[in-house]
């Protein structure tokens, strides 16, 4: 009973942090992103979560600085700022030999990634898709329910412990 009572303590405790991170990256404006490709390994790995602030301004980024931007076909890139001028940044993967074939314009910035988590991306990959998507749910569900029966077993030893001191009790008198 011990082991249940702390196992369903630290599932609260995990939901709650869960649910505060969620709030948070709405709060702050943090965009959650996928890397798909190993040009920025070492420092960014393929299949990594990376978070990336949203409020980084162009002027703020400097040459060193790793930013996430939009190509012109609408993908979204994290690479390093390599060379940045007033109306522009250069930037190259540091897996890759070469720069960009492309310069950054201030209104392609996304922003500059905060936290990558490793290996994070390719579950959040799975979970968005629709097989992924079922396992969560029905993941969640029996997590809910696991942590929920035993309050029912509890409630019926609780109720039954009351009957048989009666039942004792009356059996004693006689």
């Amino acid at each position: 009973k011990t082991a249940c009572g702390f196992v369903r303590n630290l599932a609260f405790a995990l939901a709650v942090i869960i649910l505060i991170c969620a709030v948070m990256c709405v709060v702050l404006q943090i965009k959650p992103g996928i890397v798909i490709s190993g040009s920025m390994e070492p420092v960014i790995h393929t299949g990594s979560l990376c978070y990336v602030d949203t409020n980084v301004e162009f002027e703020e980024i400097e040459n060193g600085d790793i930013v996430a931007f939009r190509t012109a076909d609408g993908a979204a890139v994290t690479h390093r700022a390599i060379t940045v001028t007033d109306d522009a940044i250069e930037t190259k993967g540091d897996a890759n030999d070469v720069e960009d074939g492309t310069l950054v314009h201030p209104n392609n910035i996304i922003g500059s990634p905060v936290l990558c988590v490793p290996k994070l991306g390719y579950v959040a990959n799975y979970i968005s898709s629709p097989p992924g998507m079922y396992v969560a749910i029905a993941g969640a569900a029996a997590f809910l329910a696991l942590m929920f029966i035993p309050d029912l077993f509890a409630e019926d030893e609780e109720e039954t412990k009351p009957k048989k001191k009666r039942k004792e009790e009356a059996e004693e008198t006689v």
